[in-house]
């Protein structure tokens, strides 16, 4: 092989060893991505295997134990006499469709507060103590929102029974009909996600090692190719100083 050709040649592979290591580079950071997706699929499921709920006791006498439990939400909090407020003891109710306060009432029919003439709201007898009230659609028309924000602090419990307001979470089960528990009724879903998700992950991840292995293979072909050439080239060039220096 001629010392142009060879040279020729050298550049060729230093051209394919830069694209094979480009695509070794790019293969590491495909895999480092799944490494990440798989981190987050296992706090994905912890998070869902973990996770509580509020319910509470529905005493309606339509059971023979004298209540049911159902998951809570705005209207079955307010049917046991319950209310929603916000740390600063600020009740937040829904309005209707004419953009007017909805009264909630228990399961006696009995309204849980009244609003005065100054847009404040009094609970029974006691017209002294007054509440500010706030739109509380974004939490009260859904109940996953709604328990989440009482459990993690945002929102508290007011009982009319007692006006008793700001009751907690350490507090809820022993003050109220309510209780949060372990909720089971997503685990088998979020088991099936996972494991779905593991599986994707470890086939593209097994594929991305194929190819990996593969350009390996390719690199160090070509590198014993690259040097075998760059000693071809020092040998010519060896020979041609050694003819001029005979000369």
């Amino acid at each position: 092989m001629g010392l142009s050709s060879s040279q020729a040649r050298l550049l060729m592979l230093t051209s394919r060893l830069s694209d094979i290591e480009l695509g070794e580079v790019l293969i590491s950071q495909k895999q480092n991505t799944l490494a990440w997706e798989s981190e987050k699929a296992a706090k994905e499921y912890q998070d869902a295997i973990s996770n509580y709920k509020l319910q509470i006791k529905v005493t309606d006498g339509t059971e023979d134990k004298g209540y049911r439990k159902e998951d809570v939400t705005f209207e079955n909090m307010t049917s046991m006499g319950y209310l929603v407020t916000n740390a600063n003891k600020q009740i937040y109710l829904q309005k209707d469709e004419n953009g007017e306060w909805i009264i909630p009432k228990d399961l006696d029919g009995k309204a849980l507060l009244s609003i005065n003439s100054d847009g404040k709201a009094t609970i029974g007898e006691d017209t002294e103590t007054t509440y500010d009230i706030l739109d509380g659609g974004t939490y009260l028309s859904n109940k996953t929102v709604l328990q989440d924000a009482i459990m993690n602090g945002l929102l508290f419990v007011l009982n009319t029974a007692n006006q008793k307001s700001g009751i907690s979470l350490t507090t809820l089960q022993s003050e109220t009909q309510m209780e949060y528990i372990l909720d089971t009724t997503d685990d088998a879903e979020a088991q099936s996600k996972y494991e779905c998700e593991t599986a994707r992950i470890s086939r593209q991840d097994n594929q991305l090692d194929m190819e990996l292995q593969q350009l390996e293979t390719q690199h160090e072909a070509i590198m014993k190719e690259y040097d075998s050439v760059k000693e071809v080239i020092s040998s010519n060039v060896d020979r041609t100083f050694n003819l001029f220096s005979d000369g």
